[in-house]
């Protein structure tokens, strides 16, 4: 059962596989290359117990991102379509395909993987861990329109013109977050989207940028508007963007606003009317696909210095899948991260005792550091990506043990918001 490339004689296949199992219809338009930008792999069915030639087992795709990570930027693999045929569910096509997944993304030079998962724990199984959840409210626009306005900002249409400007305000704006994708090409068109997004930009009486508003004005059911963003430099100026919202009072009782996990448009939102939006609540999984690379594309807090001892422990794929799993020297100083791999096999398995820490509690102080941190993969796909401590991946029930003055400098290393993915794919 090989996992290869797909080609554009497979992008018919694929497409009425991934059709079938996710709903849609796909038309014939014979052979054609896949969307630049990503990787697609996939297991033939003709090679497969009752298979046949031409048609596909199994696929998916591998998005080539970036995302923000602790003030720097870190390569991610975005898996999308991932269908297995109905003839071929049960026999181990899903575990070969996703494993491949992984040693794709490996081979690609990609420190993390993501994906929004339609059965959480069957992704779990491989690694994958829950690390962010996309939020939705709706808002009445009573209590927008109620906004007084803010002195020396006034809004600006956003067209092919000043749509570089949202982009720019974007990458600034996001750039402390953590998972958020940068929108770069050619994954994402740079020019103006369709389907009736709209947007407007907030400035100054100088002209200098301080935020945006984007939306689409949607029919059927349901508030009528959905707001995908609202970015502001400051609380003044994220309330100048949620009083322009109070206009569309008179055709519209609600809006549905998307936020940020931690996202600080909630503090500037007046009344107490705002619910959470109805429907399922997407989940976003992420596991580490190279550790180190994962803590070298970080910045360390500039007051932060020490060393720690790192061991990650990954049974959930074989050996050498990936390089999740391993046994590092991690120091942070004057703002950076040095990464230095120890002597040693990786650490498949559960996370436990390393060569400095032998019966496994953590204690482990090894020579010249602050002691030694024990994370399954589990863990370290839920920590890596910012925004949480050891103490929440113990509540969690994940394998995560460490010396104090260890754990101490895990959380202060990895501190910031909570992941936040504002992208479907």
């Amino acid at each position: 059962m090989r996992v290869r490339d797909l080609t554009a004689d497979d992008y018919v296949p694929y497409r009425t596989m991934t059709s079938g199992a996710f709903g849609g219809v796909m038309e014939d338009t014979g052979p054609r290359p896949f969307d630049p930008g990503q990787t697609p792999i996939g297991i033939d069915s003709a090679e497969l117990p009752g298979g046949v030639e031409g048609v596909l087992a199994a696929g998916a795709r591998i998005r080539h991102d970036r995302i923000t990570l602790g003030g720097g930027v870190a390569r991610c693999g975005g898996v999308g379509g991932l269908a297995v045929h109905p003839a071929h569910r049960g026999g181990g096509v899903f575990r070969q395909l996703l494993t491949g997944v992984i040693a794709r993304c490996a081979a690609e030079g990609m420190a993390a993987s993501m994906l929004y998962p339609s059965n959480p724990s069957i992704y779990r199984r491989f690694g994958y861990q829950v690390v962010a959840r996309v939020e939705r409210l709706v808002v009445p626009l009573v209590d927008l329109q109620r906004l007084p306005p803010v002195t020396g900002r006034r809004l600006v249409p956003v067209t092919a013109a000043t749509l570089p400007r949202l982009h720019a305000l974007y990458r600034e704006l996001t750039a402390e977050d953590n998972a958020m994708l940068l929108r770069e090409g050619p994954l994402f068109e740079q020019g103006m989207p369709g389907q009736g997004w709209s947007a407007l930009l907030l400035e100054d009486e100088s002209g200098a940028d301080h935020g945006y508003l984007s939306w689409s004005r949607v029919s059927g059911a349901g508030p009528g508007l959905e707001v995908h963003e609202i970015l502001g430099r400051t609380r003044d100026d994220r309330l100048a963007l949620l009083r322009s919202l109070g206009s569309w009072s008179t055709v519209l009782e609600e809006v549905t606003l998307r936020l940020r996990t931690e996202d600080p448009v909630l503090e500037a939102l007046p009344g107490g009317g705002a619910r959470p939006a109805p429907g399922p609540v997407p989940l976003v999984m992420m596991r580490v696909i190279d550790t180190a690379a994962m803590l070298r594309a970080r910045h360390a807090p500039d007051t932060l210095r020490g060393t720690i001892r790192l061991e990650v422990a990954d049974g959930t794929v074989p050996s050498g899948t990936c390089a999740a799993a391993g046994r590092w020297r991690v120091t942070a100083a004057d703002g950076s991260i040095t990464v230095e791999p120890e002597d040693g096999e990786a650490a498949d398995g559960h996370a436990g005792g390393g060569d400095g820490d032998p019966d496994g509690d953590g204690d482990g102080d090894g020579a010249g550091t602050l002691g030694t941190v024990h994370l399954d993969v589990h863990a370290a796909s839920l920590l890596l990506v910012g925004g949480r401590t050891l103490a929440d991946a113990r509540r969690q029930g994940l394998g995560a043990t460490a010396a104090p003055r260890a754990a101490a400098f895990l959380d202060a290393l990895l501190a910031g918001p909570r992941p936040s993915v504002m992208d479907a794919f």
